[in-house]
């Protein structure tokens, strides 16, 4: 039995979730009014997207994007 060849689909399982991430975190960054960004400006956030790939996009959507409406940062 071939192992390697059994194994193939494993770095696609690790892959589509990863460009998924980055892809709609870079999509929701175009769509957002600079106004309503969060921590840094758009320039930066646009290098944390483009060089940081997955990690960028988990950072933006965690600390980058605006809060929906009615959620309150807590003190």
């Amino acid at each position: 039995m071939n192992m390697a060849g059994s194994a193939s689909w494993l770095p696609w399982l690790v892959l589509i979730p990863c460009v998924a991430i980055w892809g709609y975190s870079l999509v929701n960054f175009i769509q957002t009014d600079e106004r309503e960004m969060r921590t840094f400006s758009r320039d930066i956030w646009l290098v944390l997207l483009v060089f940081g790939s997955v990690v960028g996009g988990l950072a933006w959507l965690v600390a980058g994007r605006p809060r929906p409406p009615g959620v309150h940062r807590r003190t």
